[in-house]
């Protein structure tokens, strides 16, 4: 049987990271298809309008990821590593960065989207959002009486 790990629906976990003024928000969310998964980061794009970057990372059956304008390979490809590193499909993760004037570097940029992500899948397992999903497959058993 396939088994995966996926936040319950209708739930909305978030997780902080504070760098150098720079403030990282990332928002966690349950998703069935691409269209959720875009949807979804366009409502926080709405949300979060003045913010420099909303970079997000989904997973369904395979993962897709976004940069948003910051340096390639430097917070799309972490946030979605940290949600294939804690076994969640379905998921939609968006990482918003207010600029706090500082430069991170690509290194502080993929510590800075890793820690927001890892923030927002930890605060999922403390509130207990984290559910735990089987395949099942029904079978009709005829035995002689």
């Amino acid at each position: 049987m396939d088994s995966y790990f996926t936040l319950q629906s209708n739930i909305e976990a978030s997780g902080e990271f504070v760098d150098r003024k720079s403030r990282f928000i990332a928002q966690l969310v349950h998703i069935e298809s691409e269209d959720e998964a875009n949807a979804f980061i366009e409502t926080v794009r709405k949300r979060h309008y003045d913010a420099r970057h909303n970079v997000s990372a989904w997973i369904l059956v395979d993962g897709r990821q976004s940069d948003d304008g910051e340096p390639s390979r430097t917070s799309g490809i972490p946030t979605l590593e940290v949600l294939r590193g804690a076994g969640l499909k379905n998921v939609c993760c968006v990482v918003t960065r207010y600029f706090g004037g500082t430069l991170l570097g690509p290194g502080g940029l993929v510590r800075a989207y890793t820690a927001a992500t890892q923030a927002a899948v930890a605060a999922a397992q403390e509130a207990g959002q984290i559910v735990e999903m089987t395949s099942v497959v029904p079978v009709d058993v005829h035995v002689a009486y």
